[in-house]
């Protein structure tokens, strides 16, 4: 019988909370909401980041595993929606285990280091591993860096050791299935430059599976640990950026491990350490947390662990429940991934959720796919002096948008970051604070990279802190939306509107005058603080016009006329399709097109992918990034494409349109939107030349004064068009304008003069 009242409660609660969890409360799908398109491909690493400083998140895939030689892909978001196909490919295939993406090079774009599990020959032969540069947007489909020897390696990590504000990238290495056993390695960064020899190397030879960073001590500078398949996990500190070359510390537990990672699990400030067993090569294959003692020592022995064994492979912490402390999600090969819930200081033993698919997980990650529940936090800490590594209050982080330590904006070189532990490392120590600007989401998806089946995303189920909503989202401008704020119990508004208007108001209306995609800011307070929202380009205003210009000139028969296309965009174009038409008394036989000059002369794909000369029409297909290297065409204004006809007969004027042609309309495409332009018209007029009395196109020619004098003598038909008989100039036809001809043509007389 419960003696403590308070402690029955206690467990009442909790029973209560774990029966709620198991009936499905815990706000994760079992289903998944997507899965990739590649098959056999083995994925083992995954990263999260913004591959293309778009402002979603994308995910890299290091593939390959010991099973097959395979590229490594890329997924890049189409604006919160994650295709089935890679965007991205590497050129070389290799057995690959797991990656770390950072910026290497200080550039603003994340690059993409892959840690090569074996050579091309398999077992018998280590390998090189890779880093590839992104310059624009999207990695190099070619390494870029390799390591200078040889290693197996299944695991690499980016961690600032040194200090300096950049990444250096560690590496555990060899191999424990033939028993390859190396030295662990650190190459160091040098001006933004990755050495080709390692600045560091454990004096261990171990058969490494996993490697991850972490301030163990909090003394300002990250600690790195591996675990392995032949010996106990280790942690080497680090002393002022100076790693040890021997583990202070190991666990008591000499079984073999496949990952690891940092985290405070029990809300003390001191970051334990998460250790999944694998039991293939023997050992129980539990999870297991070994506790800090908070002075800075893991305890050698477990202080929590898992109900059951097996396969252990892969580990991921976030509060998913968003109570104040880190739930642990967690995989096996062959088996479900699961979470098990943080009480306050522990986790539950069994866990409280698992997922619909069995698959032989290799990592896992909580990332908002869709980027609804993401907003933007703002951490100031007051710096201790000569402290150079901060964590910020949550993880893993959607993105680090600025850093401003000392009042003043950092650059790329100045600092380097971890989104999934959520730490800071600066070059330079600050003297007084560092404010850090992030985006955090609180309804996180469940991520997975398998290598028997696709990758997978399991749906976080919430609804966002901060729900709002418009009556309508697109139109031509001028357009008016009604926007309402929908959150539960919300008081103190404010709505930015990304066109320099704001309002206080629960729910605005807003008139956006000029075309173009507004990212939707609201931040509000509710009970339990202040909260915001961003939904990027919420709102898209169309202002768009196609054009052709009207031309009016003077061509002989044969002769080459240039009809150029404009486009004015408001929105970015990343697919045009473009029909056009021609009618009218002129005959005009198309010959062919060009980009010369053109704002869509950089486009990977221009083509023609309809013609159709006898019905005087034509259907163009215009894609920037067919191939994912080229931008978007930005907005702006100009010709997108220029037509050469010849004139083959007839005076006049044939108008110039756009209209559907074999099932293909005009519409332009910006990713987050398709579209029809307005088009305006164009007249493209055919008149004779001075002194082509006929309109034939010939003259001027004997035929012509035959022409002539039959039309002032004989009542013969008059020119068709007037102002080529007037060959003076002098405003009137009559017989000066024969004799003045005749001149001309026969005896060396003045030039035509027609108006």
């Amino acid at each position: 019988m419960l003696q403590n009242k308070s402690t029955a409660i206690k467990l009442l609660a909790l029973l209560t909370i774990l029966v709620g969890q198991a009936a499905g409360q815990v706000p994760i799908n079992p289903s998944p909401f997507w899965q990739s398109g590649e098959a056999g491909v083995y994925s083992t690493g995954m990263i999260w980041r913004d591959c293309n400083n778009d402002g979603y998140i994308d995910v890299f895939f290091s593939n390959g595993n010991d099973m097959a030689l395979a590229s490594n892909t890329i997924y890049l978001s189409q604006y919160g929606l994650l295709p089935t196909a890679a965007s991205w490919y590497s050129s070389n295939a290799e057995y690959s285990g797991h990656c770390a993406v950072g910026d290497i090079d200080d550039d603003g774009f994340p690059d993409f280091a892959v840690a090569n599990y074996l050579g091309t020959g398999g077992f018998s032969t280590a390998g090189l591993s890779n880093l590839y540069f992104n310059s624009n947007g999207l990695p190099h489909t070619t390494p870029d860096w390799y390591t200078g020897d040889s290693i197996y390696s299944f695991s690499c990590a980016l961690g600032d050791v040194d200090g300096d504000g950049d990444l250096d990238l560690a590496f555990a290495t060899g191999e424990g299935y033939t028993t390859k056993k190396q030295r662990d390695l650190i190459y160091f960064n040098v001006n933004g430059v990755l050495q080709t020899v390692p600045g560091w190397q454990s004096a261990m030879l171990t058969e490494g599976m996993d490697v991850t960073w972490g301030d163990v001590d909090n003394d300002g500078d990250l600690d790195l640990a591996f675990c392995y398949d032949d010996v106990a996990a280790a942690v080497y500190y680090n002393s002022s950026g100076t790693l040890e070359t021997s583990p202070t510390w190991q666990s008591n537990d000499v079984e073999p491990a496949n990952t690891l990672i940092f985290g405070d699990v029990n809300g003390d400030g001191w970051l334990d350490l998460i250790i999944a067993y694998n039991n293939q090569g023997g050992g129980g294959g539990y999870y297991r947390v070994y506790y800090n003692n908070g002075a800075g020592s893991l305890n050698p022995n477990y202080g929590w662990q898992s109900s059951n064994g097996g396969y252990g492979s892969a580990l991921s912490l976030y509060d998913y429940d968003n109570d104040g402390d880190d739930d642990l999600s967690a995989g096996r090969w062959w088996d479900r991934p699961r979470v098990y819930e943080n009480l306050g200081d522990s986790f539950t033993s069994a866990p409280i959720w698992q997922g619909g698919l069995s698959t032989v997980v290799e990592e896992l990650a909580w990332v908002d796919v869709d980027a609804d529940g993401v907003e933007m936090r703002a951490d100031t800490i007051y710096s201790p002096p000569s402290r150079k590594l901060f964590y910020v209050k949550h993880h893993p982080l959607y993105s680090i948008d600025s850093v401003i330590v000392d009042g003043s904006l950092l650059g790329d070189a100045d600092y380097c970051y971890d989104l999934v532990s959520g730490w800071v490392s600066l070059g330079q120590a600050p003297v007084s604070d560092v404010i850090i600007y992030y985006q955090y989401s609180f309804k996180n998806d469940l991520t997975v990279a398998n290598w028997d089946v696709y990758n997978i995303a399991y749906g976080n189920t919430n609804q966002p802190f901060v729900k709002f909503y418009a009556d309508t989202t697109f139109g031509w401008a001028p357009l008016t939306v009604q926007f309402s704020d929908s959150t539960v119990g919300a008081s103190s508004w404010l709505w930015r509107f990304s066109d320099g208007d704001s309002s206080t108001v629960q729910n605005p209306l807003h008139m956006f005058y000029v075309g173009g995609a507004y990212d939707v800011y609201l931040e509000n307070v509710q009970p339990d603080g202040w909260h915001n929202r961003t939904q990027m380009k919420m709102i898209a205003v169309l202002g768009d016009t196609l054009w052709f210009d009207d031309i009016s000139s003077a061509v002989s028969i044969g002769d080459t006329l240039r009809v150029p296309i404009y486009l004015r965009n408001a929105h970015p174009m990343v697919h045009f399709v473009l029909p056009v038409t021609w009618n009218g008394p002129v005959g005009l036989q198309y010959l062919y097109f060009d980009t010369a000059g053109c704002r869509s002369n950089y486009f990977e794909r221009v083509q023609l992918v309809v013609i159709d000369p006898a019905n005087r029409k034509l259907v163009f297909d215009l894609v920037p990034d067919y191939g994912g290297g080229a931008p978007p065409l930005e907005p702006g204004w100009g010709t997108i494409i220029n037509l050469y006809f010849t004139h083959i007969s007839g005076l006049g004027t044939d108008i110039f349109d756009t209209t559907t042609h074999a099932s293909k309309s005009l519409y332009l495409d910006a990713g987050y939107i398709e579209y029809q332009p307005f088009v305006d018209i164009g007249e493209v007029s055919v008149v004779a030349l001075c002194g082509d009395v006929d309109g034939d196109g010939n003259g001027p020619n004997v035929v012509d004064l035959y022409y002539f004098v039959d039309w002032l003598f004989f009542a013969g038909p008059p020119p068709p068009v007037i102002a080529a008989a007037d060959v003076d100039g002098d405003g009137g036809i009559n017989v000066v304008d024969l004799i003045y001809l005749v001149d001309y043509m026969f005896f060396s007389g003045p030039s035509l003069n027609c108006p």
